[in-house]
């Protein structure tokens, strides 16, 4: 295996573990707001397009349209969000914020803020926006198609 390689094996690694341990951490941070980190992530997209398609908050969050109804429904039992008349389609309806939603997503939003600070101490806004650079690229290449060469 190349440097390359294993430099970038270890990266991959690390990018899973720091994922899992994010994610983990997000729960616990709004779990007794009724949110985790899938339903914040929806939540979040709410926040800034405001009402919009499951169709529409899955292809902007790069997710399929079954994960986020999933999420969506169950935002909706929680009465965080509901499903609202689409005056452009008869059948994909809006999915919108409701007060409690939008109550539970602003004290979320204020935690998240104090957590991140603590958690990027000492890291410098070059450091922090060459990880977030390198993460999209590798989103993006990681969504390409993977060709196996034949031995």
């Amino acid at each position: 295996m190349s440097n390359e390689i294993a430099a970038l094996d270890r990266l991959q690694r690390a990018c899973v573990k720091a994922a899992g341990a994010l994610s983990d951490a997000g729960d616990d941070l709004v779990a007794d707001l009724g949110l985790s980190t899938a339903r914040m992530q929806l939540l979040d997209d709410l926040a800034v397009h405001g009402p919009r398609t499951v169709s529409q908050v899955a292809r902007a969050l790069g997710l399929s349209r079954q994960a986020v109804q999933r999420v969506a429904d169950d935002l909706v039992r929680r009465d965080l969000a509901a499903y609202r008349r689409n005056p452009d389609h008869a059948r994909a309806q809006l999915l919108d914020m409701t007060a409690a939603g939008r109550s539970a997503h602003a004290e979320a939003v204020r935690r998240k803020a104090l957590w991140l600070t603590s958690v990027g101490a000492g890291l410098t806004p070059a450091w922090i926006e060459m990880a977030s650079e390198l993460m999209t690229l590798l989103t993006r290449r990681a969504g390409q198609t993977v060709q196996v060469p034949d031995r």
